[in-house]
């Protein structure tokens, strides 16, 4: 599996009441998990399996996680629960000092936080090939149900399996014999529960595959994970969700989702601006010629008003002193001009290698490249074409420099890169509208001083992790997590890949990014994995096949169930995902904090779980969806309380003693209760759609005011005997609006 990896680095309100719920005595509940590598073998994070493969997992159950390097020593905690768990999941075959790592996990389970153990075991000899003794392995293993007996069983084509609990394997890929080969384990004395074993033929000894223990779990190498014969063909054995729901024991843990708002899932898209100055294929009228970008326009943005989308031009490819010209900037007026664009930026000059500027040497850079990028030759590898000696007459493939970066006239500033291309970008839009957001370029893998520049000013952050779930990628294993730690800043990676994996890095299969319909579809379906995300660059508008790729994509979009908003709060979002606090009050009840935009907690198994209004602050919803409880909060209470009742029937939308959001488009928040009729802010993006739980036959007028050339609007409207109440708002949202509900008496 190590070579795999290897192989991976280079595939790149609640119903507002007189006074907030008491919380007293709130109990802070751990969310973040601490998951160890080994850097002379897996020089960063992003590409390990704790990463590549688990972090995605533990997301969706609620958790967070924070890479520590083992090869800067034994990770320090500040507090002993600061982290609930550990994960040990490394592809090498041995640790330099294994006999520390074991005592520093045993310490750690003595204070309460529970291990993980899945991978090969580094952890048997040090580098010099000194045996660690037994018993300090067995010391930290028969705490996570296992006894190793020091054998290896490399001879399995004859053993037969036992699965203790079916659902726990065979999760998209059976185990296939021969079996792989393994450790001799059986279960420990003080405590196991198996859950896959082997044994050989006529015989009653049984050899431990995965199992929990009192601290946690393991699973040895090979049955977690199947490698198959190519770089994509990677499945899950495992049942991820439940091996580490139960073992970092979170059967009742609240979590704080990013897929979803008011009950729908969440909408959003966004584009990157390589190819805006690119001759297109497809022409204008009269046969005019038109730029990529003048067909994205046109085709892809100006007839969805009802879809919003942030575009993040390249700022070099606007300003004159560049590669910018009258033509290039003009059109980034008139997608600025649009109400459903969101401004953003995709730097001043495009880096395509992060880390070549941490630390950077301006030196080094004209040593290396020479002026310009002239003194290199042309590569293999094909980008569309936004290097720096590209003209927008070029029509066709474009082969880039093999640059750190497509402009490299002057040298590389990272405060022009992230604050003075923002400045810049904005000066295009029109009046109360800036950039709001800024997309990666390149390798999408941000140092931590980029990420931290532009936290500096308020400045979101989004792209990477490259999520696929199609018949090209055909697992989970592919779906990048919400995010990742880098240093003490968060990076938050698009929930969906853009066009160049379809398209062979925009070499061939230029209609291939029609196929994101699957991978919307698998993330959506048995569980709600991700949001509805469309990515694409500039370049899409370069060819027919690519452009109604696209458009197939926005035309799903129209038919699905969503809430469209725009990338830079789906940003804020992510970020908020690791920045949320959950306590655990004395009453029982959950208390959230510094969530940022995140509006919506899980429940999962929640069939039988309500939310009790009458002792909840600041929740405006709840939706049951997959046997999941999902309860909407409302934005404009900072610190929200939770509590939810259980019946023995599937009591699904009880009455409470006003009205709450089931199902909506738009946006609520600021919900108020006057005299029994419900002020609340509105915003969103085509029409108005909102279904509300209340008592059944109930009548309510609905009063929207005028605003600027809006007019007022009003209708009453009556719910069904279920007490659902139904109704489209006929306006524009997305400036924002501001409804009453108000009951009518008869």
């Amino acid at each position: 599996m190590a070579s795999f990896f290897k192989i991976f680095r280079q595939v790149i309100i609640c119903f507002i009441v007189l006074a907030p719920i008491s919380l007293a005595q709130a109990r802070p509940v751990s969310r973040e998990i601490a998951s160890v590598y080994y850097s002379p073998e897996d020089p960063k994070p992003r590409f390990t399996a704790g990463h590549a493969l688990a972090e995605t997992v533990l997301n969706f159950l609620g958790l967070t996680v924070t890479h520590f390097d083992l090869g800067k020593g034994l990770p320090k905690f500040n507090d002993p629960h600061e982290y609930r768990g550990i994960l040990v999941w490394m592809e090498i075959d041995r640790l330099p000092d294994p006999e520390g790592f074991l005592k520093w996990l045993d310490a750690q389970m003595n204070a309460g936080t529970r291990v993980v153990m899945l991978g090969d075991w580094s952890f048997l000899q040090d580098l010099n090939g000194k045996t660690v003794p037994l018993t300090l392995v067995n010391r930290v293993l028969n705490r996570l149900g296992g006894q190793f007996d020091g054998d290896w069983e490399q001879f399995t084509f004859d053993y037969s399996l036992k699965h203790f609990d079916p659902d726990m394997t065979d999760y998209e890929a059976d185990i296939v014999k021969p079996l792989p080969t393994f450790y001799g384990v059986s279960r420990a004395s003080s405590g196991s529960t198996p859950f896959v074993t082997a044994s050989p033929p006529q015989s009653n000894s049984e050899f431990v595959l995965g199992a929990f223990g009192p601290s946690g779990g393991f699973v040895q190498d090979g049955y977690a994970v199947r490698i198959g014969r190519n770089e994509h063909d990677r499945k899950w054995i495992l049942n991820p969700f439940k091996f580490f729901s139960r073992a970092f024991n979170l059967e009742d843990f609240p979590k704080i989702d990013t897929t979803t708002l008011m009950g729908r899932r969440i909408y959003y898209s966004h584009i990157d601006g390589d190819g805006w100055r690119n001759l297109s294929e497809i022409r204008g009228d009269d046969d005019q010629p038109l730029l990529d970008s003048e067909v994205v326009y046109r085709d892809l943005i100006k007839p969805f008003p009802d879809l919003p989308v942030s575009v993040a031009p390249i700022a070099a490819d606007l300003d004159p002193s560049w590669a910018g010209t009258k033509r290039t900037g003009d059109i980034e007026r008139k997608f600025c001009a649009l109400p459903q664009v969101e401004a953003a930026s995709h730097t001043y000059t495009h880096p395509f290698q992060w880390s070549y500027f941490d630390n950077y040497s301006s030196k080094r850079e004209s040593r290396d490249f020479g002026q310009n990028g002239s003194d290199i030759p042309k590569r293999v590898l094909e980008f569309l074409g936004i290097a720096d000696d590209i003209d927008a007459s070029d029509t066709g493939l474009k082969k880039s420099y093999e640059l750190p970066r497509a402009y490299i006239r002057r040298p590389f500033d990272l405060h022009q890169e992230i604050v003075e291309a923002a400045d810049y970008i904005s000066t295009f839009c029109p009046p109360g509208k800036k950039v709001e957001l800024i997309q990666w370029s390149g390798d999408t893998s941000p140092f931590e001083a980029a990420i931290a520049m532009a936290d500096s000013i308020d400045l979101p952050n989004l792209n990477g992790g490259d999520s696929r779930w199609d018949p090209d990628y055909p697992s989970l294993a592919w779906v990048a997590p919400v995010g990742m730690r880098v240093g003490k800043t968060v990076q938050v990676y698009a929930s969906n890949s853009n066009e160049n994996t379809y398209t062979r890095l925009w070499s061939d299969r230029y209609f291939g990014f029609r196929y994101l319909s699957s991978t919307i579809e698998n993330t959506e379906s048995p569980i709600r994995l991700r949001p509805f995300n469309i990515y694409y660059h500039m370049y899409s508008g370069e060819k027919v096949a690519s452009r109604n790729a696209v458009l197939s994509n926005l035309e799903l979009a129209r038919k699905s169930s969503i809430i469209p908003i725009s990338a830079s709060r789906y940003a804020r979002l992510g970020k908020g995902f690791f920045t949320a606090e959950i306590e655990k009050t004395k009453d029982g009840n959950w208390q959230i904090r510094n969530r940022g935009t995140a509006g919506t907690v899980r429940f999962d198994n929640g069939k039988h779980l309500a939310v009790d209004f009458e002792n909840s602050y600041g929740v405006i919803g709840q939706t049951h969806y997959q046997g999941s409880l999902y309860i909407s909060l409302d934005e404009a209470v900072e610190t929200p309380v939770i509590s939810v009742k259980t019946s023995d029937t599937e009591a699904r939308y009880p009455v409470a003693s006003q009205p709450y959001i089931v199902s909506s488009r738009w946006r609520a928040w600021g919900l108020q209760n006057t005299n029994g009729a419900l002020h609340m802010k509105l915003q969103g993006f085509g029409k108005g759609e909102m279904q509300w739980r209340t008592r059944p036959s109930a009548k309510f007028k609905l009063y929207v005011p005028a605003s600027g050339e809006r007019p007022e609007w009003t209708e009453t409207v009556s719910a069904d005997a279920n007490g659902m109440l139904a109704y489209t708002i006929p306006l524009d949202g997305i400036s924002g609006a501001e409804l009453t509900l108000e009951p009518v008496t008869e």
